[in-house]
C-alpha cells in the first residue's frame, strides 16, 4: 500500500523529472538557435519559446506550493502523529493535481485548467494543514 513517503517521493519525482525536462528543453532550443546567451545569463533579449519556458515556469511552481505539502509531511512524522487514511487521500490528492497541472502547463498550457488545477491543489492543501492544526 502507497504510504506518506511514496507520496513524497512522488512529487519529489515530478520535480526533478520537471528539472531535467527543462534542461534538455533549454539544450534543444539552444542547439536550434533559439535561445541566446544574453537570455540564459541575464534574462534580457528575446525569451525562449514557450515550449522551454513553460518548463521552466513549471519547475518554479514545483518549488512554491509544494513546500507546504513537504512541510506538512514532515510535520506529521516529527511530531508522531498517526497518518490515517484522510492523510493519504489528501496527499496522493494534492500529488495528483500537482501532477495534472504539471501535464497541463508543458502541452496544452490552458491557463483556465492550469488555473483549476492549482487551486484544486491549494484547497486540498490547506484542508491538509487544518486537520494538522486542529489535531495539535
Amino acid at each position: 500500500m502507497p504510504s506518506m513517503l511514496h507520496a513524497v517521493a512522488a512529487l519529489a519525482l515530478l520535480t526533478l523529472g520537471v528539472y531535467f525536462l527543462m534542461t534538455i528543453l533549454g539544450i534543444a532550443a539552444k542547439a536550434k538557435g533559439q535561445l541566446s546567451d544574453e537570455y540564459s545569463l541575464t534574462k534580457t533579449g528575446a525569451p525562449p519559446p514557450a515550449w522551454v519556458g513553460n518548463a521552466a515556469r513549471n519547475l518554479i511552481n514545483l518549488c512554491e506550493l509544494p513546500l507546504l505539502f513537504y512541510v506538512w509531511a514532515g510535520m506529521l512524522y516529527a511530531t508522531g502523529m498517526p497518518v490515517d487514511g484522510m492523510a493519504l487521500m489528501l496527499a496522493w490528492g494534492f500529488v495528483a493535481s500537482r501532477y495534472a497541472h504539471t501535464f497541463v502547463h508543458v502541452t496544452i498550457n490552458n491557463m483556465a485548467l492550469r488555473f483549476l488545477l492549482h487551486r484544486i491543489g491549494a484547497v486540498i492543501l490547506a484542508v491538509m494543514w487544518v486537520q494538522f492544526l486542529l489535531a495539535l
